[in-house]
């Protein structure tokens, strides 16, 4: 019989390797990947209805609207009739298909459900207690980060913070000011990224301080030496760590991957240079900015000789 275990949540900062990390811990035997729950982009998904938010905020205050449709997430409860009616084509019927047909499996033999979900980050102490979860916080330099966002060009509603008064009371209170008025005026990406990350990063500080029993990794610890520092995360979670694991690991982080994300191989890139991307993708201005903007939190997490 396969010993339970507990609900694994894969979150912390986007753009930190939480999808890497996540399907990592689901090469072992007896588990399940689950994609993004609180993704309000995707159309068929694990949850039968959208947030309104991204980074929507759940706590006791408004948790009635979200706990049943998350604990459908958690225990295999495909949406599979909302699913359909969103169909556009016969890419969604394989995708609900296929998901459907895993989400039996895994209910049948009991895997342990890891969710990866960094757009989940500010729900992760709501999500823990709820669920009984495992969790697993992703954190990543703040010029990697900004450099990311920019080369994604991936701008950001601040909107979706202020729409959301529970979440500003409970952690961004201190950014209220600059949140708003970004809201108000868009920012070049390079000042988005650097809130984001301020606002992102104080938070998981907070829970550094309330959860001991988390695991807190910085995705460059992890990318220096997968196998060792996986290894470890899989014996905190009681998960089993194979030889087929160490290959799977290996195969996504070695040497001869390319260095920088592409599209045959978006999960396969040679870890140890990806630490560094940042510097090639930033100007030495902005690499200045960035560091000044954020020293008051990273360095809670990076030491001087890490820029």
């Amino acid at each position: 019989m396969i010993k339970t275990r507990k609900p694994i949540l894969v979150t912390g900062s986007h753009r930190s390797g939480s999808t890497w990390a996540g399907k990592m811990l689901a090469a072992s035997p007896h588990t399940a990947y689950i994609h993004e729950p609180f993704n309000i982009n995707h159309r068929c998904k694990w949850t039968s209805s959208p947030f309104k938010n991204w980074f929507q905020y759940i706590c006791e205050e408004n948790s009635d609207h979200y706990e049943a449709l998350l604990d459908r997430v958690v225990h295999y409860k495909y949406p599979l009739g909302d699913n359909l009616v969103k169909v556009r084509g016969a890419r969604d019927v394989a995708k609900i298909t296929r998901d459907q047909g895993m989400s039996l499996l895994h209910k049948i033999n009991k895997d342990t459900p890891i969710v990866k979900d960094p757009i989940a980050l500010f729900s992760a102490d709501w999500l823990s207690r709820t669920f009984d979860m495992n969790v697993l916080v992703m954190i990543r330099h703040p010029a990697a980060f900004c450099s990311s966002l920019k080369l994604k060009d991936w701008k950001f509603d601040f909107n979706n913070f202020l729409d959301q008064p529970l979440l500003i009371n409970r952690y961004l209170g201190k950014f209220e000011e600059e949140i708003c008025e970004c809201a108000q005026n868009e920012k070049d990406i390079i000042h988005q990224a650097i809130l984001l990350w301020n606002c992102i990063h104080y938070t998981i500080n907070i829970y550094r301080k309330n959860h001991p029993e988390w695991l807190f990794v910085r995705h460059e610890d992890l990318s220096l030496d997968p196998v060792t520092q996986f290894h470890l995360i899989y014996e905190k979670f009681g998960l089993e760590f194979t030889h087929q694991t160490k290959a799977i690991i290996l195969e996504s982080s070695d040497i001869h991957n390319p260095i920088e994300q592409n599209s045959a191989n978006e999960f396969k890139r040679n870890s140890k240079e990806n630490i560094y991307n940042w510097k090639n993708r930033l100007s030495q201005n902005e690499i200045v900015r960035i560091k000044e903007k954020t020293s008051e939190i990273s360095n809670l997490f990076y030491a001087e000789h890490e820029w």
